[in-house]
C-alpha cells in the first residue's frame, strides 16, 4: 500500500441489510483510486481506503448516492441525533401497523378459530373491510417500496426487495380475489391473504424497530466521547483572561483550567498542580496527579488545584479525537470472519429470488393451484431476508470495539479485534512496558571527573528519544551542567550513540556498541536490576551510570491473567540478562531473550510463528515499531512514542498491563459472538428457506394460509436474536481489569 492511500469514513443513511453494504462496496470498488471500501450495515459507516491523487471524496460520495444512499455530515451528534429521529419514525410506523394489524388479523383468521364473525356472512363487505385495514399498513410500510423497488430495477435487490415483492404478492393475489367475489365467486373470499402482507409488514418492522435502538445505543458511544470536549475555554489573550469558544483555541495559547472544569486542550501544564480525572481516556478510575512539566488532556476533568496549561494540539488533533477516528475506524472496517457472510450475502437475494419464482411454478404446474403456489411465493420471499445475516458481524464488531474503549483499550480496525481473539503468546518489551519508562540515574561511576563526563554524555543524548537517555539527561539538568548540541549524531537503536562533542567522539550505550570490554564494577548493581549505560570518549573508556527503573504495579497482575488466559509470556528487551532476569523474576516472566536489537525481536517473532504460535507484541519505544508491525497483533503503549502507535494495532491508553489480557478477553468474547451469530443466522435459513418452499408438504405436512405470517415471524425473531446476542456483549466484564484493579484503586 502506497504512502498516498488514505483512509476516510462516511457516515450513510439508507442501509437496511447486508445486501445494502455489498451494493455501495461494489459501486466504490468499481472506481479507480479505490483500495478497500466497507460498508458496515450495523451503524451506517462506510470505510474506504482511496488514493487522493486518482479519485476525488466528491465522486466517491456521489457513487454511494447513485447507489441509492445519502451521504450525511460528519458531526456525531448531528448523526446521532438523525439515528433518534429514525428510531423514533420507525416505532410510529410500528404503532401504525400494530393498530391495524390486529384487527385485520382478528378479521381474516376469526373464523378459522371458531371466533364468529358477523362480517364474514356477507363476502363483499368482508374483503373490502381487510383491504381498507391493509392499506395504512402499507403506507406505514412504504419504505419497503421506495428502497425495493429501485434496488430492484438498478441489479441490487436488498432485504427490501424481498419485503416488498413478497407483500407485493400477497396484495395483488388478494385483489384478485376481491374481483371474483364481486363478478359474483363468493368462494374467493378464503383465497385473501390481505392480513398475512400486513402481519408480514408489522412483524419486520419489529425488528427494524429494535435494530434502530441498537444503532442509537452504538452511536452514542462516539457522540458521548465527542461530548467530554468542554464548549468554551478560559485564555490569556494580551495579559488578560478571556472566555472563548473552544474551537477558537490557537496553538501555544496559555490556558486556565479551574477545579471541577474540563480540560479543552491537550498539552503541558505551565503552573499549579492538581488531581486530573482521566477515566474518560484511560479507563483508570483513581484520578492522577498532574504537576508543572505533566501532560494533561482534552475531556478530563480538573479536580481541585487551579492549573495554567499551553495548548499543543487542538481540536482534532487531541488524544480525545484520535480515540475518536481509532473507533469511528474500527467500526468502518470488517473482519476476516465477516467475509464470510459477505461472500453469500452478495448472491443470496437474487438467488431466493429465483428460489421463490421457480418454487411457484413447479407447485403450480405440479396441480397445486393458484393459492398454494402464491403461498409458497410469498412465505420463501420473506422468510429468506437476510436481516441477521447482515447484522451478524458487523453489530458484534461495533459493540466490542465499543466495550473496549470503556477499558481505555483502542483497536485500530475490526481485523485487529478478531486476532485479538486468538492469541497464544505475548512477547513483552521491558522498558516502559513492563517497568515504568520513567528511568533515573542511581549510580555514576567516573574516570575522568565527574561533571565533564556527565556533561559530555548528556550533550551526546540530547537528540535521543530513549527513556535511558532522558534519564541521563536530566540528572546533568538537576546538576545544572550546561550542554553543548552535538554534532555527527548516529543513533543505533539497541545499542545507544555516537557523536562529536566539543571535537571529541563520544559514545553512549552498552558495552558491545562503546566497544568497551565489560568491567566487574556493574555486576553488583546489575544484580538489583539496574541497567548499566556505558560511556567512552575517543574510544577510551570515561564511566558509567548505574540507572534504575521501577516495575509498573500493574506488570505480575497482568501477567497472572495472561497466563490464567492460556497465553505465552516472553519477555524481550535490549538490555543485560542480568538486569532482565531481575525484572523478569519479578514481573513472573520465565522465558527471557537478552541484549536484542530491533532485527532480534523481529527474528524471534518469526520464529514463534513459524511454529505455529499467533503472536502479540507490547512496546512502547521506536525500536519496537518493526516488531509492533511484523507480530500478529502490535500494541502500543499509550505513553509510547508516535512511531510506535502507528506501527501497532492496538492502542493502551492507561499504561496498565492488565489491559493487554483484557484486550485478548474483548477479542475472544467479540469472536465467539460472531461465530455464535453466524451460526444462528445460517442455521435460520438453512432450515427454514426449504420449509417455507413447501418441503413439508411433500411428508404430508399441509400448507396453511398462516404461513406467509408464520415467515415473518420467523424472520424477525432471527434478526431479534442476533441483536439481542451481539447486545450481550454490553454485560461483559474482562476478568483482567476487575478484582485487580478494584482492589487496588478503592
Amino acid at each position: 500500500m502506497g504512502e498516498s492511500i488514505e483512509r476516510m469514513n462516511l457516515r450513510t443513511d439508507g442501509m437496511t441489510c447486508a445486501a445494502c453494504s455489498s451494493a455501495i462496496e461494489k459501486a466504490l470498488e468499481r472506481l479507480d483510486g479505490i483500495e478497500e471500501a466497507n460498508a458496515n450495515y450495523s451503524n451506517n459507516v462506510v470505510s474506504v481506503l482511496y488514493d487522493p491523487s486518482k479519485i476525488t471524496k466528491e465522486r466517491i460520495v456521489g457513487a454511494i448516492k447513485k447507489a441509492g444512499y445519502d451521504v450525511l455530515e460528519d458531526d456525531p451528534d448531528a448523526i446521532s441525533e438523525r439515528e433518534r429521529l429514525n428510531s423514533e419514525r420507525r416505532r410510529k410506523e410500528l404503532i401504525v401497523s400494530i393498530i391495524f394489524t390486529i384487527p385485520l388479523s382478528i378479521l381474516a383468521m376469526g373464523p378459522m378459530l371458531g371466533i364468529a364473525i358477523p362480517l364474514s356472512d356477507d363476502p363483499k363487505l368482508y374483503s373490502v373491510i381487510q383491504l381498507v385495514l391493509c392499506i395504512p399498513v402499507l403506507i406505514a410500510g412504504r419504505r419497503f417500496y421506495t428502497k425495493g423497488y429501485p434496488s430492484l430495477f438498478s441489479g441490487t435487490p436488498t432485504m427490501d426487495t424481498l419485503i416488498a415483492l413478497g407483500t407485493t404478492a400477497a396484495v395483488l393475489y388478494s385483489i384478485y380475489g376481491t374481483a371474483l367475489i364481486f363478478s359474483g365467486d363468493p368462494h374467493s373470499v378464503h383465497s385473501l391473504v390481505y392480513d398475512s402482507a400486513a402481519m408480514i409488514i408489522t412483524l419486520v418492522s419489529v425488528g427494524k424497530y429494535i435494530e434502530s435502538r441498537s444503532k442509537v445505543r452504538t452511536n452514542d458511544v462516539v457522540a458521548a466521547l465527542i461530548n467530554f470536549a468542554p464548549p468554551t475555554a478560559n485564555v490569556v489573550r494580551e495579559g488578560k483572561e478571556v472566555t472563548i469558544a473552544a474551537d477558537e483555541i490557537m496553538m501555544n495559547d496559555v490556558l486556565i483550567i479551574r477545579p471541577g472544569e474540563r480540560i479543552p486542550a491537550d498539552g503541558p501544564v505551565l503552573e499549579g498542580s492538581s488531581s486530573v480525572d482521566e477515566s474518560m481516556l484511560t479507563g483508570e478510575s483513581m484520578p492522577a496527579a498532574r504537576t508543572v512539566g505533566d501532560m494533561i488532556y482534552s475531556g478530563t476533568v480538573n479536580m481541585n488545584g487551579t492549573l495554567k496549561m499551553t495548548a499543543d494540539k487542538i481540536g482534532k488533533e487531541t488524544a480525545l479525537f484520535r480515540i475518536v477516528r481509532m473507533i469511528q475506524d474500527a467500526q468502518g472496517t470488517k473482519a476476516p470472519v465477516s467475509r464470510i457472510a459477505d461472500r453469500v450475502a452478495a448472491v443470496f437475494v437474487p438467488a431466493v429470488i429465483i428460489i421463490a419464482a421457480a418454487a411457484c411454478m413447479i407447485w403450480f404446474v405440479s396441480g397445486k393451484g393458484a393459492e398454494f403456489s402464491v403461498i409458497v411465493l410469498i412465505s420463501v420471499l420473506v422468510i429468506a431476508c437476510p436481516c441477521a445475516l447482515g447484522l451478524a458481524t458487523p453489530l458484534a464488531i461495533t459493540v466490542g470495539t465499543g466495550k473496549a474503549a470503556e477499558h481505555g483499550i483502542l483497536f485500530r480496525n475490526a481485523a485487529a479485534l478478531e486476532r485479538s481473539g486468538k492469541i497464544t503468546s505475548v512477547v513483552l518489551d521491558k522498558t516502559g512496558t513492563i517497568t515504568e519508562g520513567r528511568p533515573s540515574v542511581t549510580d555514576v561511576m567516573s574516570a575522568i571527573p565527574e561533571n565533564e563526563m556527565i556533561r559530555y554524555a548528556a550533550s551526546a543524548e540530547m537528540r535521543s528519544e530513549h527513556p535511558l537517555a532522558k534519564a541521563i539527561v536530566g540528572h546533568a539538568e538537576k546538576k545544572k551542567i550546561t550542554l553543548t548540541e552535538p554534532s555527527d549524531f548516529i543513533s543505533e537503536p539497541g545499542g545507544g550513540v555516537r557523536c562529536r562533542v566539543d571535537g571529541k567522539e563520544v559514545a553512549v550505550g552498552s558495552a558491545d556498541f562503546t566497544n568497551i570490554p565489560e568491567i566487574k564494577g556493574p555486576q553488583n548493581i546489575r544484580a538489583d536490576g539496574r541497567t548499566i549505560v556505558f560511556v567512552a570518549m575517543d574510544g577510551e573508556f570515561a564511566g558509567y551510570f548505574s540507572i534504575s527503573d521501577s516495575i509498573r504495579r500493574s506488570s505480575a497482575p497482568g501477567i497472572l491473567s495472561l497466563k490464567e488466559l492460556g497465553v505465552r509470556t516472553v519477555m524481550v528487551t535490549g538490555d543485560s540478562g542480568s538486569t532482565a532476569k531481575v525484572i523478569a523474576g519479578y514481573a513472573g516472566i520465565g522465558e527471557i531473550h537478552a541484549k536484542a536489537l530491533p532485527e532480534d525481536k523481529v527474528r524471534i517473532i518469526k520464529d514463534m510463528q513459524v511454529a505455529g504460535e499467533n503472536i502479540a507484541m507490547a512496546g512502547d519505544g521506536i525500536n519496537d515499531a518493526p516488531a509492533l508491525t511484523q507480530a500478529d497483533l502490535g500494541i502500543a503503549i499509550g505513553s509510547g512514542t508516535d512511531i510506535a502507535i502507528r506501527a501497532a494495532d492496538i492502542v493502551i491508553m492507561n499504561d496498565d498491563l492488565r489491559s493487554i489480557p483484557a484486550a485478548i478477553e474483548i477479542g475472544r468474547a467479540t469472536l465467539r459472538n460472531v461465530k455464535q451469530n453466524l451460526f444462528l443466522a445460517f442455521c435460520y435459513n438453512a432450515v427454514c428457506i426449504p420449509v417455507a418452499a413447501g418441503i413439508p408438504y411433500l411428508f404430508g405436512v399441509g400448507m396453511i394460509p398462516e404461513v406467509p405470517m408464520l415467515a415473518a415471524a420467523a424472520m424477525s425473531l432471527s434478526s431479534i436474536s442476533v441483536v439481542a446476542n451481539a447486545l450481550r456483549l454490553r454485560r461483559f466484564r474482562p476478568l483482567s481489569t476487575g478484582s485487580a484493579i478494584t482492589s487496588e484503586t478503592d
